[in-house]
């Protein structure tokens, strides 16, 4: 099994924008999507924040080049994607659906919301109970198959900044505890930090990724029976760098970080199955 999990991507429709960004942010986004849906995978997967304003019209652009391409999209809920309209609205639009899991061979693969709905003022994670039973039941049922997770919203205390505030799930949830209910290997998928980042913990590998106008980059998982391989894979296209300059500090409520590639041990992950 192949995956492809795209970190947090921000498609801003910048309507005051100018002619030189706007042409600019659309070569950037058509290059990083390009490239994302290039390479064949049986999912294509976005842990959150497709959208910077979650516009219609941007959930629009972005299933458009993906779907023309002949792909489609798993997207997990991102804080930026529900902050203008209701999520039955934005699921209803991304024909997604809020949480999920798809059960097989390999693995067993858990779509989780980790959003509040329509707020602006506290980004942070949070998780329903009724979703956080359906996590545990999945997990304990799950047995020794690997599980992989996907979230917005990393774990508190595990993945770099993730003990900020707003930068978590809400520590008053125990997602280690829930996850803890788990036998055999575990990996947490998340973004929101936009920050590389990838930390063993409790018996679970947290794996966050980086937003896109960061590092332009995806990371490509590959799975078998015996072991797992995630690799970042630097999106290297010419000028890309300086278009995303263009336009990137002037996206509202965004800004760059520079500590965004983490270190040489956060790009790469393999382990092997039997040594667990």
């Amino acid at each position: 099994m192949r995956l492809n999990v795209m970190g947090d991507l921000h498609y801003c429709f910048m309507e005051n924008g100018t002619v030189e960004m706007l042409e600019a942010r659309d070569k950037v986004y058509a290059d990083i999507l390009e490239h994302f849906v290039r390479e064949d995978a049986q999912f294509h997967i976005s842990i959150g924040d497709l959208t910077h304003e979650g516009m219609s019209e941007e959930f629009d652009y972005v299933f458009n080049r993906i779907n023309n391409a002949g792909r489609s999209l798993i997207h997990v809920l991102g804080n930026h994607d529900t902050y203008l309209l209701p999520k039955a609205e934005v699921v209803a639009i991304t024909k997604q659906q809020r949480y999920h899991a798809i059960d097989s061979e390999e693995a067993l693969l858990l779509f989780l919301d980790t959003t509040k709905e329509m707020n602006r003022d506290d980004w942070g994670g949070e998780i329903d109970t009724e979703q956080l039973e359906w996590l545990q039941a999945k997990l304990e049922e799950s047995g020794n198959k690997p599980v992989l997770v996907f979230a917005h919203h990393p774990v508190y205390g595990t993945t770099a900044r993730s003990t900020e505030e707003k930068m978590s799930i809400d520590p008053q949830v125990n997602m280690i505890e829930v996850l803890n209910k788990k036998q055999g290997p575990g990996f947490y998928f998340c973004g929101h930090n936009h920050v590389n980042s990838i930390v063993r913990q409790e018996g679970w590998y947290f794996i966050q990724t980086a937003a896109c106008l960061d590092v332009p980059a995806y990371r490509r998982v590959e799975l078998n029976e015996k072991e797992i391989h995630i690799e970042l894979i630097t999106i290297d296209q010419t000028d890309l760098a300086d278009h995303i300059g263009l336009f990137i500090t002037k996206i509202p409520g965004l800004t760059p970080v520079l500590e965004a590639y983490g270190e040489e041990a956060d790009g790469y992950l393999r382990v092997v199955f039997s040594d667990n």
